[in-house]
């Protein structure tokens, strides 16, 4: 009988460890943002457990459809409505995030007890920057806070690595753009991501190396803009070519 006790005692235990590693396997992390002077004015990034990142943007910012629809005389304004009306769709990405930057998400939400608390600066009013919201979601806990900036490291730490994923897939949806449509400015483009990039504000660029190794192995665009990509994807340990190795 207590042979049979002891079999019951173990069976409950591995359930419940499964059940708990299952839970974290499922666990993510939520950022959302929203500000009416946002580029794009709204987007959610939701790093996964298991690394997988979802990327979902809106720009609500623009002129209304009827007003960017409007009859225009020259193809450069032609160009600027089209960019308007791509940008303002709907946008999604999926990727999966690099070790290091999954590992510290997931690391930052612990040490922050899951975002279980209030985080907002209110000791005095401060500049408007946009609303932000960190989640966090497992099937036993949803908890998240919200806030315009925060005195607190890790939640900057955070606001920082979210905001430079955005900022990565959005210069994406630029340079995929202009590559089409105005390849003259491919440089400009890929000048200011380079800048950015020097400066450490790009986060997970892997996410659109595809792009930028079609652009420097493009023989159609500013050799400049060819070699930029390149020093972009090489910054970021990345191969210049599908096939080449680091």
């Amino acid at each position: 009988m207590s042979a049979l006790r002891r079999f019951a005692g173990y069976f409950v235990i591995s359930l419940i460890a499964i059940q708990v590693h299952g839970q974290q396997h499922d666990a993510s992390v939520i950022f959302k943002f929203s500000w009416k002077y946002g580029k794009p004015s709204d987007y959610i990034v939701t790093v996964h457990r298991t690394g997988q990142v979802d990327y979902v943007s809106d720009d609500h910012s623009l002129s209304p459809t009827q007003e960017r629809n409007q009859p225009v005389e020259s193809n450069v304004e032609q160009s600027i409505q089209a960019n308007d009306a791509a940008s303002q769709d709907r946008f999604t990405k999926q990727f999966q995030a690099t070790q290091r930057v999954q590992e510290k998400v997931f690391a930052l939400a612990e040490q922050l007890r899951f975002f279980d608390g209030q985080f907002d600066f209110t000791a005095h009013p401060i500049a408007q920057t946009g609303s932000k919201t960190l989640s966090y979601e497992e099937a036993s806990r949803h908890t998240s806070t919200t806030y315009n900036y925060s005195e607190n490291p890790s939640i900057q730490q955070l606001t920082e690595i979210f905001q430079g994923i955005s900022l990565t897939i959005e210069s994406g949806r630029k340079l995929e753009f202009d590559r089409r449509f105005d390849k003259l400015s491919l440089h400009q483009d890929l000048k200011a991501m380079d800048d950015l990039s020097k400066d450490g504000h790009l986060y997970e660029v892997q996410a659109i190396a595809p792009l930028l190794q079609r652009i420097a192995a493009d023989r159609t665009v500013l050799h400049i803009a060819q070699q930029t990509a390149q020093h972009i994807l090489a910054r970021a340990g990345l191969a210049v070519a599908p096939n080449s190795v680091q």
